[in-house]
């Protein structure tokens, strides 16, 4: 087998997943601009936003299950062709109705979100027998994949407002519809069809992947550390954030400034992580990123002119981004195969289910104590618990750059 065919279908599931990130930022913007049109209710709005997280709570509990039993190559292109036409449904609903019942707002915002975790989860697990095959390390791999997730995050908006600003909101959902349909079209013509037979029956309880994470003593860690990260970051980056810039500082191009430089940093950070396994232990990487974002947040809540508020939101995110393709190298080196969908999909439940009570406690504090005191408390919540996880938890050990990934 040549160079390039060997590196092909993981180019492939990497352009995939790159591909289904840009549209699901996509119908992120779009969404509620839509739904914020036909009803010009923000109350509304924010119910869909939040309708749409219930669907990685729903992987872990159904979507990993399908992928241990029916394998990963099948379920990611099951999820892609049916996220493509659950996400039509929703303009196409708009357009023939007019107006819609909150009731089946709700439900379509669902229904077009339902399907995506558990493919995102599908081709994850694919990872380390396409980076085998090609001959790369997980390291690098997920170097590479977590720098263009940040890219996308930080890309993404940009395209959906152009999007937007071009075919409306609802002309943006059929292109984001149509980027799931070639993310399927990318993994049945490239990535190759292997079935998957476990050394075990997979287990069919509920909660199997959950409690596997909970009870590994290198994952429990990276989980509750996650969790808490989303709690503090989804708040940060969709609430203080954008109280701090226009409310204290008075500047909404700020705003805009303060979320690019942070994507950007992440992005970096993110691509970087190859580089910084060779020098660092996977602690220092992990733990050391946390405690610089939370220094960062506390920073961000102290400064009184717009350029720190700017330089803090930077350093936010330049060395977060390398905790992403860590966790998932831990997670595809420790995961057997029979669990592996249901791992990655717990993964995603623990991490992003703080995320909305983040946003409501510290959307509460902000409004009776001020942008500033919420933002120094997030920092601090973040600060302490990386010190408690740097000192009861450490991550020991890390595969070498070079080392092929093993499967379990």
């Amino acid at each position: 087998m040549s160079f390039n065919k060997i590196r092909l279908p993981l180019a492939g599931l990497v352009s995939a997943e790159t591909l289904s990130l840009l549209g699901n930022q996509v119908a992120a913007v779009a969404i509620p601009l839509l739904v914020l049109q036909q009803t010009g209710s923000a109350l509304m709005t924010g119910l869909a936003g939040a309708v749409a997280v219930l669907p990685i709570l729903l992987a872990a509990l159904v979507g990993g299950r399908a992928i241990d039993r029916f394998g990963p190559w099948r379920i990611s292109l099951l999820a892609d062709l049916l996220s493509g036409i659950s996400v039509l449904a929703l303009p196409l609903a708009f357009a023939w109705y007019g107006q819609l019942p909150l009731a089946w707002i709700l439900l379509l915002v669902f229904m077009g979100a339902l399907f995506d975790p558990s493919g995102s989860a599908a081709r994850q697990t694919l990872v380390p027998s396409l980076a085998r095959l090609a001959r790369q390390p997980l390291e690098r791999v997920n170097a590479l994949r977590g720098g263009l997730e940040n890219g996308a995050d930080f890309a993404g908006p940009m395209l959906a407002v152009g999007l937007v600003g071009l075919l409306g909101a609802a002309g943006a959902l059929y292109v984001n519809a149509a980027s799931f349909l070639l993310c399927a079209l990318l993994v049945a013509l490239l990535v190759p069809r292997k079935p998957v037979r476990a050394r075990r029956e997979p287990d069919e309880s509920a909660l199997a992947g959950v409690r596997f994470i909970l009870r590994h003593p290198r994952l429990r860690p990276l989980a509750l550390l996650s969790m808490m990260g989303n709690f503090v970051l989804s708040p940060f980056l969709g609430l203080l954030l954008p109280l701090l810039a226009v409310q204290v500082h008075h500047n909404t191009t700020l705003l805009g400034l303060c979320l690019s430089a942070f994507g950007i940093c992440a992005t970096l950070g993110a691509l970087a992580f190859a580089r910084l396994s060779r020098y660092f232990s996977r602690s220092a990487i992990f733990y050391g990123g946390q405690l610089c974002t939370a220094l960062a947040i506390v920073l961000c809540g102290l400064a009184q002119a717009p350029a720190g508020l700017l330089a803090a939101s930077a350093l936010a995110g330049l060395l977060l981004g390398a905790g992403n393709p860590l966790q998932q190298t831990l997670l595809q080196e420790e995961t057997p195969k029979a669990l592996a969908g249901q791992v990655f999909t717990g993964m995603a439940a623990i991490s992003f289910g703080a995320g909305p009570l983040g946003l409501l406690l510290l959307g509460v504090a902000a409004q009776y104590l001020g942008a500033g005191t919420a933002t120094l408390l997030a920092g601090g919540a973040l600060l302490i618990s990386a010190l408690l996880g740097w000192l009861l938890a450490p991550l020991h050990g890390r595969s070498p750059v070079g080392v092929m990934p093993q499967q379990g």
